[in-house]
């Protein structure tokens, strides 16, 4: 199973992987925290430390905090849906799979980890890291002779908390009204 799904990753196009492969969870957890990989594929039935306990050291270091993990499982749908949010792991597939399948699971977890790796600084090593890009802020010109700018001001984002707050409350308001009318109606 490591040979075909490290074979498979490795011929990936969009987008281009470089793939570690360990043969077991102590090697897996080696290689995690020495090279700081985007995405961690772990099978949960490996040999010395298992699949989930390797997720739950992953989840519990702030180092791989940008990282995505991918359970390969054989355990049933009904109990991936329940174990993998409680070891921290992004997604699963069930085995057996199909490439094409797995191939979606490894694009949607690296997507869904895209921030965090864009906001944690992480040495070059793995082809990936390096300086963290400078945050997006939302600017206003003060002189276009200057070009100056500055985020909002406190103000102006309280001011439209307030109306994201009162819109909240006037939203409730109507549903509770709704209700009583229907209670009234129904007496």
């Amino acid at each position: 199973m490591l040979e075909l799904v490290a074979r498979h990753l490795r011929s990936m196009d969009n987008p281009k992987l470089e793939v570690l492969e360990a043969s077991d969870g102590d090697e897996a957890w080696t290689l995690a925290r020495e090279r700081l990989p985007d995405l961690v594929v772990l099978d949960v039935m490996m040999p010395g430390m298992s699949g989930w306990e390797v997720c739950r050291k992953i989840r519990q270091d702030a180092s791989l905090a940008h990282a995505g993990v991918l359970m390969l499982t054989g355990i049933g749908e009904n109990l991936n849906e329940t174990t993998s949010p409680l070891f921290g792991a992004d997604d699963y597939i069930d085995k057996p799979f199909d490439f094409q399948s797995l191939d979606q699971k490894v694009k949607k977890v690296l997507a869904s980890r895209a921030a965090q790796r864009e906001a944690v600084p992480r040495p070059v090593g793995n082809g990936v890291g390096g300086a963290v890009k400078p945050p997006k802020f939302k600017t206003e010109v003060k002189s276009r002779s200057k070009q100056q700018t500055q985020r909002k001001k406190p103000a102006v984002r309280a001011e439209k908390g307030k109306k994201i707050m009162a819109a909240k409350k006037a939203k409730k308001a109507a549903k509770k009204a709704k209700k009583s009318a229907k209670k009234a109606k129904k007496k």
